[in-house]
């Protein structure tokens, strides 16, 4: 754990930062994928008062405010997609009352678009201090300026009002008291969340997986940062592509994918092996499951990364108009063929508003991540081995109803 900075706060601020911090993170971690949690710096009071800002991120904190314009731009962009991300969490909890009022009040303040100066980025990641500031207390409107000369004119509008209440008073009995009005209905599930059973075949979502097959996904996901750049010199690199290669650890974990998803879910793959060649599979039922693993286990890396066209195909194996569609985008890296995936999926989401793409982002490249936020999705980044099977897991988690058979 490292130390951020440190900001000045009386006492009573510094422990309503350190009282909140819990239940905040307790909700992030519930609902969330690990790497949310570290959006937040941890508040430690100092014996002075003042309140130290801590990260579990490893490396240098440098001021958003400090950062070069191209590095600024980029880490704003990733901080307001995990914004979004925590403002859909609030709104999803909201709407299923699944949480108590103080947690939700947190949750609100924690969606809230920060001050800059407020915000640091470490290895790449945004992290934000007095991430609980309350908003400033309205301001009064002033009483207005009665003149003289109109005093007598208010004093009897006043003595008129006066009358018209003490009227409404005395007639209170003769007027039949109005019916409160019927509690509203509690708003209907998204079809997603509503179990197989208790929704229609028709209903059901459509689900397509989308594999980055490029030259890069042969590459080690134990690679080291020495390796990588060597690679990236054109430089020979011995045995870069020893497993667990990144394609290996994708078979894996969207095998693993597939025996979670629904029952009643069909499920269509997009290979994405080069420029001009990108392959696509009809949507396949629950019972065919095996053969869509098989197909999964023959994809392999090719050449350059068609992001663009694969998004194409794959926007038009579903309907997402009448039915809800997701597209699981597992990739290495940006756009290599041409092609503007970000316009894609821009296009793709005004065609198809049931529509969200979530980008499985390996290494944590931040290609993926316009493709997401133009469509409604997110990005979940697997930065090492062990995180593979987890984000693949929190990339369908929303279409996975709870308390099913």
């Amino acid at each position: 754990m490292i130390r951020i900075t440190r900001t000045v706060k009386h006492s009573a601020s510094g422990q309503n930062y350190i009282n909140l911090y819990p239940a905040l993170i307790s909700l992030v971690e519930q609902h969330l994928p690990s790497g949310y949690k570290n959006l937040f710096a941890r508040p430690h009071q100092a014996s002075d008062g003042a309140i130290e800002w801590y990260s579990d991120i490893n490396g240098q904190p440098v001021s958003l405010t400090a950062l070069p314009a191209a590095e600024k731009e980029k880490a704003q962009a990733l901080l307001q997609q995990k914004l979004v991300v925590i403002e859909q969490l609030y709104h999803r909890l909201a709407a299923a009352n699944a949480a108590p009022a103080d947690v939700m009040q947190v949750l609100s303040l924690a969606a809230r678009q920060p001050d800059e100066r407020g915000v640091w980025v470490i290895d790449g990641q945004p992290v934000i201090t007095a991430w609980s500031e309350s908003p400033s207390a309205p301001v009064m409107p002033a009483a207005p300026v009665v003149s003289k000369g109109r005093r007598g004119l208010w004093l009897l509008l006043l003595v008129l009002l006066l009358l018209a209440l003490l009227a409404l008073f005395l007639l209170r009995g003769c007027v039949p008291a109005a019916k409160p009005p019927a509690p509203a209905a509690p708003a209907p599930l998204p079809v997603k969340q509503i179990c197989p059973a208790e929704r229609t075949k028709q209903q059901a979502p459509e689900m397509v997986l989308i594999f980055d097959a490029s030259g890069s996904m042969a590459i080690s996901m134990d690679a080291t940062p020495d390796e990588l750049r060597r690679l990236m010199q054109d430089k020979p690199v011995k045995n870069i592509e020893r497993e667990p290669r990144r394609i290996s650890l994708a078979h894996r974990s969207a095998k693993q994918v597939i025996d979670e998803v629904p029952k009643d879910m069909d499920i269509s793959l997009v290979s994405a092996a080069t420029c001009q060649q990108v392959f696509v599979s009809p949507a396949l039922p629950f019972a065919q499951r095996n053969v869509l693993k098989q197909a999964i286990d023959k994809i392999q890396p090719v050449g350059k990364t068609a992001l663009a066209e694969a998004l194409e195909k794959a926007g038009k194996l579903v309907d997402g108009v009448d039915r809800d569609a997701i597209i699981v985008l597992i990739t290495d890296g940006e756009e290599t063929c041409g092609g503007d995936p970000c316009e894609v999926a821009r296009q793709l989401k005004l065609k198809k508003p049931r529509l969200q793409v979530n980008v499985v982002d390996i290494m944590n490249t931040g290609a993926g991540n316009c493709i997401a936020s133009n469509t409604g999705g997110a990005v979940y980044a697997v930065n090492n081995t062990h995180e593979f099977n987890e984000m693949m897991s929190q990339a369908i988690k929303e279409y996975i109803p709870e308390g099913c058979d």
